[in-house]
């Protein structure tokens, strides 16, 4: 998930406007606050589903370029003042703001440093953000508030010195502001909150259509957790709609390996999973060292995966092999978000889907594709 170192604007296609009833009114925070009044078998209202098989998924953004030039980590959407945001590890060789010397890249992942972009619909960066002391970016939640934009983060970085990499123990509130003052994990501007005690990896992400934040943690194993939006905001997560272990994820080992986990986002009553690893990857597939290590993610196919899970029963429901973006000469998969197109239509959303590209390391580019297709399972 880690390296070291023009706007499409399609239109909602026709499978895409199947219509959902009973769309409330537009919040201040957000799009939607609950689409159907149906509730499933569970704690969150039955909902349509993006089909995650299919075509290969359109480009709605192909290499455009980023702040730094590191690998994207995740992507979100400010679907109310038309805004994208990208995280990514912070490069080597910057020196920021109350530091003796710069610091390399290894470093940078090692504390947690990250590095937040912001683009415009068009692709063009406008913005950008630091955060020393967070951690891996694997995921985080956007929050449009009037014409400001407020970021959900993983926070307080524990540091893997055998990984050299780290992960947040808390998560966080903060808007952004484009400057290159940094933002430290100690800032007392930051909203903080420990929605599990005692759990580690912490990210977040936000269901924009229906204004709740999305918890995942590991306690004892990995978890997902769905929270009203206005709820978690107050710093209340004593009543989850939802709380569900992660699914395993069935993908052939032997033509794609084990895929690494890269992003998951949440629309209404399902989740969306993302798995894969870069052209050229290599894994010991089967444990036995007698046998050589196999190309997991071969040129031109990959080993991307979408699936998609049952909120309310934790079940998955479809995964899918995905040769989206598959063309990049470079090709790794990086995170997930759901973005509305139209905010007049919040029922009619999209998949994104990050991909980094670019051939030399340092100089990535990045990448979206998305799924479109709702159907009524």
């Amino acid at each position: 998930m880690t390296d070291m170192n023009g706007l499409n604007a399609l239109r909602p296609s026709r499978r895409s406007l199947l219509t959902w009833g009973g769309v409330a009114a537009l919040s201040a925070a957000g799009l939607g606050s609950g689409i159907s009044s149906a509730y499933a078998a569970g704690g969150i209202p039955a909902s349509k589903l993006i089909r995650v098989e299919g075509n290969t998924g359109p480009a709605y953004f192909r290499e455009k370029a980023l702040h730094h030039g590191t690998v994207l980590q995740s992507i979100g959407f400010d679907n109310v003042n038309r805004r994208i945001y990208i995280a990514q590890l912070m490069q080597g060789g910057i020196r920021l703001a109350g530091e003796s010397s710069a610091l390399s890249g290894p470093t940078r992942d090692l504390h947690g440093d990250l590095t937040v972009t912001q683009w415009d619909m068009s692709g063009n960066i406008t913005g950008h953000m630091y955060l020393r002391g967070f951690g891996h970016g694997v995921s985080f939640g956007v929050e449009p508030s009037g014409t400001s934009t407020y970021l959900w983060f993983e926070v307080d970085a524990i540091q893997n010195s055998k990984t050299m990499t780290s992960r947040g123990q808390r998560i966080c509130r903060f808007k952004f502001v484009n400057t290159n003052t940094p933002l430290d994990a100690t800032s007392t501007s930051l909203q903080k909150f420990t929605p599990v005690a005692g759990s580690t990896t912490n990210t977040v992400s936000i269901d924009p259509v229906h204004n709740r934040l999305v918890h995942r943690y590991n306690l004892g194993g990995m978890r997902f957790a769905v929270h009203d939006l206005a709820k978690a905001r107050a710093g209340n997560f004593s009543s989850p709609l939802v709380d569900i272990a992660q699914p395993a994820v069935k993908i052939d080992p032997q033509l794609y390996g084990k895929p690494s986990f890269q992003g998951y986002a949440v629309g209404g009553s399902y989740l969306y999973l993302l798995h894969g690893n870069s052209y050229g990857y290599y894994q010991d597939h089967d444990s036995n060292p007698a046998t050589p290590e196999i190309n997991i993610s071969r040129q031109g196919e990959g080993n991307t995966h979408l699936t998609s899970v049952n909120l309310n029963t934790g079940q998955v429901v479809k995964t899918f092999h995905s040769r989206a973006a598959h063309t990049l000469s470079f090709r790794e998969p990086e995170g997930l978000a759901i973005q509305i197109p139209d905010p007049a239509t919040p029922d009619v959303f999209r998949l994104c889907m990050g991909f980094a590209s670019g051939l030399e390391p340092g100089k990535r580019l990045a990448s979206i594709y998305y799924k479109d297709d709702l159907v009524q399972p």
